[in-house]
């Protein structure tokens, strides 16, 4: 009875959990669970980022199927026992005891098979019945030692793996170490740069403001003096008022005050460059494949079959009218729509000497001039008579010591931001902080050079 429980369980662990019958092509997932490859693929169908073990629930983060063939070979051969133990039963069930219903198992001497208990049973000789259940007892010995050292290098395998955990577990321990110290020091670093910047944007304002002063102070004896003498003419004889009536006119009307100085602070903040391995990754998920709308583009301009370069031409395109497209300024927008998450993509702009990159609304105008600002809403950097603009709201000119060959676009829908990035050395140019309500779409306008603008792969920062 004992051989027999064991044989029902070796046959049970010789099922998939899924289907319940025998394995088929088994394949062990990261968890150690073990089912036939159709059934875990069938099950994982649909799934994205994680894939959960049918049977524990524990999260796979890869699709990975190893296969178990030493697995495959205990199912067919529990697959075989089963088919052996049937057969046998069925052919045993004639010789089975009608009174007990099973086989008896006795030694019985020559007189013992006549009496009434066993008169009608089949019986063997010692030899035969000996030799039949030695053959069935050394048909278990080979799969059971089969099963045994298989489940001996389990044991070995599994007695390795705490060992491999460790080395992974320190492994990334040590790497996410570095990156938030790579991180923290460039945070540092990007602090200290903002408040130097906005110190010296205090002292530049600052003074600018105490100028302001001293020009109100001094113009003010000035219109002390021309209220006197304007006093004392208004009440004089009338010959004295009118001689040199004009020269008080003249001063009144001339007077040039100075301008009201008021200044709008800049707002600075931390705007995070992707030259780092901590936000590399980030940039790698967030990079988005942007292509070009020849629909929407300026009749002068020729974009790329692949749409991903386009060109200025001086010769004017025959093209089917639409609405959409731009009529003044060499604008084309990209197809890709925006209105939640992160994106990133990247331009070439190589020796161009006019261009403008950026976001703009969907809803910008056609006919506008670039880059719009105000209502229209469109956040470019701009280089044009050989000055670099940031042009959102209001323009503010951009200090940049290397000539950028290209530039990085990274937005934050939600939380409002559109940063500029230099492809010659990955440093951060300029940041937009603003509300985003509606749709937003990558912008470019060429200038009317010949030289193309390409938006490129993203590159790997590695």
């Amino acid at each position: 009875m004992e051989v027999t429980a064991a044989l029902a369980r070796i046959q049970a662990e010789a099922n998939c959990p899924i289907c319940l019958d025998y394995f088929r092509d088994p394949v062990t997932i990261k968890c150690g669970h073990n089912f036939c490859c159709s059934c875990i693929q069938q099950s994982w169908e649909g799934q994205q980022d994680r894939f959960p073990c049918p049977e524990c629930r524990h999260p796979c983060l890869q699709w990975h199927l190893r296969s178990n063939t030493q697995l495959g070979h205990i199912a067919e051969i529990a697959k075989l026992l089963h088919i052996t133990r049937s057969k046998r039963k069925r052919e045993e069930e004639t010789c089975l005891c009608k009174k007990h219903n099973q086989e008896d198992l006795e030694v019985l001497c020559p007189l013992c098979t006549q009496l009434p208990d066993h008169q009608d049973h089949y019986v063997r000789s010692i030899e035969e019945a000996a030799s039949h259940h030695r053959k069935r007892l050394m048909s278990y010995m080979e799969p059971l030692k089969k099963q045994m050292a298989h489940f001996q290098k389990l044991v070995t395998t599994q007695d390795r793996e705490p060992f491999e955990l460790r080395k992974k577990v320190e492994k990334q321990r040590k790497e996410l170490f570095s990156e938030f110290e790579h991180l923290n020091k460039f945070l540092d670093r990007e602090r200290e740069e903002a408040l130097s910047r906005l110190a010296r944007e205090e002292k530049q304002i600052q003074q600018k403001l105490n100028a302001n002063i001293t020009a109100f102070s001094e113009y003010i004896p000035t219109l002390n003096n021309l209220l006197k003498e304007v006093a004392e003419k208004s009440v004089m004889s009338e010959v004295k008022l009118l001689t040199d009536i004009k020269s008080v006119q003249d001063h009144c009307e001339s007077l040039n005050p100075p301008v009201l100085y008021s200044f709008q602070l800049r707002k600075e903040g931390c705007s995070l460059s992707p030259q780092y391995s901590a936000l590399q990754k980030i940039i790698q998920k967030l990079k988005e494949d942007v292509t070009l709308d020849p629909e929407r583009a300026h009749r002068n301009l020729f974009v790329s079959a692949d749409k991903k370069s386009v060109t200025f031409v001086k010769k004017t395109q025959r093209l089917p009218p639409n609405p959409k497209r731009f009529k003044f300024d060499p604008v084309v927008l990209g197809r890709e729509e925006f209105s939640s998450s992160r994106h990133y993509w990247e331009v070439e702009v190589g020796e161009k000497p006019e261009w403008s990159v950026g976001v703009c609304k969907d809803s910008l105008s056609r006919k506008a001039k670039r880059p719009p600002a105000g209502q229209e809403r469109c956040w470019a950097i701009q280089l044009c008579n050989g000055n670099y603009v940031a042009q959102g709201t209001f323009p503010v000119t951009l200090v940049i010591t290397e000539k950028p060959r290209g530039i990085g676009i990274y937005q934050d829908y939600e939380l409002g931001e559109i940063s500029f990035y230099s492809l010659n050395d990955r440093s951060h140019i300029y940041c937009f902080t603003d509300r985003f309500s509606e749709i937003l779409k990558p912008y470019f306008c060429i200038g009317r050079d010949s030289q193309p603008l390409t938006i490129c792969a993203v590159r790997d920062y590695e």
